[in-house]
């Protein structure tokens, strides 16, 4: 089974490639390709958000650094597209075993208020979230900004 993780903090995912998973990768059972969005930005800074396509609030990944790091990806076979966002339908187990049957899944990591709709709308065939938990929170610095810790 292979899987594409597209993401802004693939070093995030490191820890993965240890233990079970990373027995099986040797083994060569599962195959697990971490790819950095930030990567396909054309902006000096590298920068990769934008204010949402239409208005509202919040700052959304920009749909062509999305959509490149996606185009990035060998696709020889149908892919599974699945964007990782709170709006999604739980995982559970039910899931992963439907999951399990699929020769290649790709990972869409959102960040900042999600992705741009375009970008959902285009190459996502499934949202799912891994749960109702909040591993970062904001909190106020001392110039009065918010950040994420």
């Amino acid at each position: 089974m292979k899987f594409d993780v597209l993401t802004l903090f693939p070093e995030m995912f490191e820890a993965i490639k240890q233990s079970v998973i990373g027995r099986a990768m040797q083994k060569k059972i599962i195959e697990i390709n971490l790819i950095n969005i930030r990567d396909f930005s054309k902006d000096k800074h590298k920068k990769v958000d934008d204010t949402p396509y239409g208005g509202g609030a919040g700052m959304v990944m920009m749909p062509e650094v999305v959509y490149d790091a996606y185009c990035s990806i060998n696709k020889k076979e149908q892919a599974k597209v699945i964007y990782l966002s709170p709006q999604g339908k739980t995982l559970n187990q039910k899931k992963v075993i439907e999951l399990s049957k699929e020769e290649h899944l790709i990972l869409l990591c959102g960040h900042y208020e999600g992705v741009d709709q375009r970008v959902l709308d285009e190459i996502v065939d499934e949202e799912i979230s891994i749960g109702d938990y909040v591993l970062t929170r904001r909190r106020n610095t001392s110039n009065g900004t918010n950040r994420y810790c």
